[in-house]
């Protein structure tokens, strides 16, 4: 299922930081709130800091969110 806002098209991806689960670390995940998938700017693209892990060596990305896709084109 395709989503417009403002001319741009996004669609639920797996979250890369929960791997889809909901969860890290017994805690809710911070990337998607629970829910398992994003919604990300189609075509989607792997976040280029965090190679789509969403993690750093200093913990979190702070450019995908933890989500693991940018969230800009």
């Amino acid at each position: 299922m395709l989503y417009t806002y403002s001319d741009t098209e996004y669609a639920p991806e797996k979250c890369s930081l929960c791997n889809g689960a909901g969860y890290t670390d017994g805690k809710i995940c911070e990337a998607c709130g629970g829910q398992g998938n994003v919604l990300v700017a189609q075509p989607a693209i792997i976040c280029p800091l965090c190679g789509g892990s969403g993690n750093l060596d200093t913990g979190t990305c702070k450019a995908c969110g933890g989500s693991g896709w940018a969230l800009f084109r």
